[in-house]
């Protein structure tokens, strides 16, 4: 998988040969068929361990209605940043090279992503319906919770700093603040200011009115 990435990363998919990456990892390649039939099974390979498995474990998430609307949705957050700081030239190379997927892989690729995004998009929606989350747009709101997790692949790790602490650490700090930023904020009963009145009566107006624009 690794020297898989390297040459990807490198040469790119249509420019690596099988001859190439049994060299790389030091077999035949006979040898090699006995792991991989083709470079896009290898390529499948590489891409189920982000895309497919993010897509499974958000929509478990969604549907969790034991837990805490919000709870879910910085797990998911949590997870989707862990995994890509645990292979950040991984998830690079998935992005660079959508447009070098076998038909089956791309669409299964894009499914996944729709899928993703549309969990993230159902678990805003329910931390709004909860009242522990904001009356935001949920589309916009997920897109950049997603985004915050993406961006980890361009700059964890490093030397010193962030990258020196582990991914479990970063990926739930990174989940908590980008979270946290969607959250209703805390004593909003309290006060006699009017116009801290009025905006809490407003957000609670939209949330009424998206509510009741549900089915």
């Amino acid at each position: 998988m690794e020297a898989a990435e390297h040459l990807f990363a490198r040469k790119g998919v249509a420019g690596t040969s099988l001859q190439e990456l049994a060299a790389a990892i030091g077999l035949t390649r006979t040898s090699l068929y006995h792991y991989v039939r083709n470079k896009d099974e290898m390529l499948t390979m590489l891409v189920e361990g982000f895309t497919f498995e993010t897509a499974d474990d958000m929509r478990r998430l969604a549907d969790d209605a034991d837990r805490p609307a919000v709870d879910r949705l910085r797990d998911g957050i949590a997870g989707l940043a862990r995994r890509i700081a645990e292979n950040p030239r991984r998830f690079r190379l998935i992005l660079t090279s959508e447009s070098q997927f076998p038909e089956e892989l791309g669409k299964r690729y894009r499914k996944a992503r729709r899928e993703t995004s549309g969990a993230v998009v159902d678990l805003v929606t329910q931390g709004i319906r909860e009242g522990s989350l904001r009356p935001v747009d949920p589309e916009m709101a997920a897109f950049g919770l997603i985004g915050a997790a993406n961006w980890v692949a361009f700059w964890y790790p490093r030397p010193s700093g962030s990258g020196a602490r582990s991914q479990e650490v970063v990926a739930a700090e990174i989940a908590e603040n980008a979270v946290g930023g969607l959250r209703v904020a805390a004593g909003r009963q309290g006060g006699t200011d009017v116009g801290e009145i009025v905006g809490q009566l407003e957000e609670d107006l939209v949330r009424l009115k998206q509510l009741l624009k549900e089915p």
